[in-house]
């Protein structure tokens, strides 16, 4: 069976990130997470809030935990549902999968931190919600414009 974890208090979601990607607590934390069979096999974070944009950050335990169903749900919550304009992801040098599907996804890169992690460098991502709109996900989102 799969679905999907929103009814359990954020903590849940944020320890299990915390576990895989070190994230840090932060006050205003929202998360959803996909669950099979009674557990949390991928997650997104969303923190760091401006009223423009936020940080995102994701994990999953195995292939295919993002799948097209997740990638529109995560999307829909910052840009459909709080109606923001972007969205900014760090991913670490040595990360070169989380960059890849990034970049896949639509992010850009905007900046580059040589030595800002214990990888090597630290990798700053921006997508706007217009570019967003532009991929294959984005066009098949619920909002109308």
């Amino acid at each position: 069976m799969s679905g999907f974890y929103t009814d359990k208090p954020p903590m849940v979601i944020h320890e299990w990130l915390r576990e895989r990607i070190k994230l840090h607590w932060s006050t205003d934390f929202k998360g959803l997470a996909r669950v099979v069979d009674g557990k949390i096999v991928g997650a997104v974070a969303y923190c760091g809030f401006t009223g423009t944009a936020c940080e995102m950050h994701m994990a999953g335990e195995k292939p295919g935990w993002f799948n097209r169903e997740f990638i529109r749900l995560a999307f829909r919550y910052p840009f459909e549902i709080l109606d923001l304009k972007m969205v900014f992801g760090k991913v670490p040098s040595g990360n070169t999968r989380a960059l890849d599907i990034d970049l896949r996804l639509g992010f850009k890169e905007i900046l580059y931190i040589e030595g800002a992690h214990p990888d090597g460098g630290l990798h700053i991502l921006q997508l706007k919600r217009e570019d967003w709109m532009r991929t294959k996900y984005g066009r098949q989102s619920t909002r109308r414009t």
